[in-house]
């Protein structure tokens, strides 16, 4: 009896103290502390992996994943993210930018999305946030060129910022040069 009494308090307890898992569409004040906002339908899927692009003699990789966050604050929840990260090969070869090879390390991802635009709720954008850029950010337009979803195509939106003079390249966008983020308008991107 003793044996039964234990079994019952744990299985109640555990049922009780799970996780409680939600999918991604949640809206995240309406969960309670400790759940996981799960990408169960898959929706990150098209946008896992490689992908591949040419910019003036330029080859660009984009490499994203679903990482597990969690929130900071008083309502602490964990949620799937995608992030990414890029890598620049010059066309003579040399590695200008290679945030690739250390994914996992690198606590801030220069992409982050999958969101919806405000101005066209079906268009959707990922986020970007170049190191060393001084808190220029831009959303970039994501449109998928097949049905296999194998060929997806970006546009770069700069999203509007202040400077001030300790950035590196202030002197360079006083005179109405953009940042030097190292990252074409648009492109196309082939899955690898």
């Amino acid at each position: 009896m003793k044996n039964i009494f234990l079994i019952v308090i744990t299985l109640f307890s555990s049922l009780f103290f799970s996780q409680q898992i939600y999918p991604l569409t949640t809206n995240v004040s309406e969960v309670p502390n400790g759940s996981y906002i799960k990408d169960l339908d898959g929706e990150y899927n098209p946008y896992i992996g490689l992908w591949k692009g040419n910019w003036d003699g330029k080859i660009i990789y984009l490499k994203f994943k679903i990482v597990k966050d969690s929130s900071l604050g008083n309502h602490f929840y964990y949620k799937d993210r995608l992030f990414g990260e890029r890598k620049i090969v010059e066309s003579n070869g040399s590695i200008s930018v290679d945030r690739i090879s250390n994914f996992d390390d690198n606590q801030y991802h220069e992409f982050s999305g999958i969101n919806k635009k405000f101005s066209d709720p079906f268009q959707k954008q990922l986020y970007f946030s170049p190191n060393n850029m001084c808190g220029k950010t831009a959303n970039m337009d994501i449109t998928f060129l097949d049905t296999a979803k194998t060929q997806m195509s970006l546009h770069l939106i700069y999203n509007p910022s202040t400077i001030d003079d300790s950035c590196p390249h202030y002197n360079s966008v006083m005179q109405g040069n953009d940042f030097p983020i190292n990252f074409p308008k648009d492109i196309v991107l082939l899955k690898q």
